[in-house]
């Protein structure tokens, strides 16, 4: 597996496929190998980027001071290191996030963005009938990350699971080898959703914003993120807002081929250029 010594991290990544360079950003709790089915299914009309983040898979590097910046300041630092961009970026849940950063950071490596459901629960704020909502998300987000920190990290992972998830007891229903690789990422995810960054976007940068969007949310997913989702669509200029017919908030795993089919009409409706 190849790697890119970074200036203190060090990025293990794949490159597979041909036509328009691409990157995959994978969420929290996980690593770039969520991705194998949607990556496959894009490399033949795409050169398809995978990665994993630092402290993800086969990457290393010391905790974040600021983990969305520091991680769009890690992808950023990759597309240069291989000479890869401008590209599309697909990213899921935290790694929307991250995706927006670079965007707004290196607008000339950003050829368009397609985020599935990031988790900025501070967008729920915007609107007084939700305010109630953030407000008790919120307090559970800072009740799981009190857990972890006090060492309850399966306990702080099962309610994360369970609170995105399309159906009671997920987290039961996991194997044992996908709990275990979940409960890896732990402290990461202690870290991103800690950033204020991770909750709340930039919404000035974001509707600056000039390159084409692509929102996904689950038919299935909780509705709090399809209200984000729809806030999130509120604050930028170019944007389609898509449903991913009976998925969830993880369609790369459960519904590829209907997610793929959503990236690839974006691209044609919007008329990115791709092969």
């Amino acid at each position: 597996m190849p790697t890119a010594e970074l200036r203190n991290a060090k990025i293990a990544y794949e490159i597979t496929g041909t036509g328009d360079p691409t990157v995959l950003i994978h969420g929290s709790l996980v690593d770039r190998s969520t991705w194998e089915r949607v990556r496959t299914g894009l490399a033949p009309s795409l050169t398809v980027l995978t990665y994993d983040r630092r402290g993800h898979g086969d990457s290393s590097g010391p905790p974040r001071a600021r983990p969305v910046r520091d991680d769009a300041s890690d992808l950023s630092a990759l597309l240069a290191t291989l000479d890869l961009y401008p590209v599309h970026i697909i990213a899921h849940s935290y790694g929307g996030a991250v995706a927006l950063r670079i965007a707004a950071d290196h607008p000339e490596m950003v050829r368009s963005l397609a985020l599935h459901e990031p988790p900025f629960l501070g967008l729920l704020e915007e609107d007084p009938a939700t305010v109630p909502e953030a407000e008790r998300l919120e307090s559970a987000t800072r009740e799981m990350v009190e857990r972890l920190r006090s060492g309850d990290r399966e306990g702080a992972v099962r309610e994360v699971v369970n609170s995105l998830a399309p159906e009671e007891g997920a987290w039961d229903r996991m194997g044992h080898a996908v709990q275990q690789s979940m409960l890896r990422y732990a402290y990461r995810w202690g870290e991103e959703i800690s950033d204020p960054e991770a909750i709340r976007p930039d919404t000035g940068a974001a509707s600056d914003l000039l390159v084409p969007v692509l929102l996904t949310t689950g038919e299935r997913s909780p509705p709090f993120l399809l209200r984000i989702t729809n806030h999130l669509a509120n604050a930028l200029r170019n944007v389609t807002v898509r449903t991913v017919v009976g998925a969830g908030h993880a369609p790369q795993v459960s519904d590829p081929d209907r997610f793929i089919a959503l990236i690839h009409g974006f691209l044609v409706e919007r008329s990115v250029p791709f092969t």
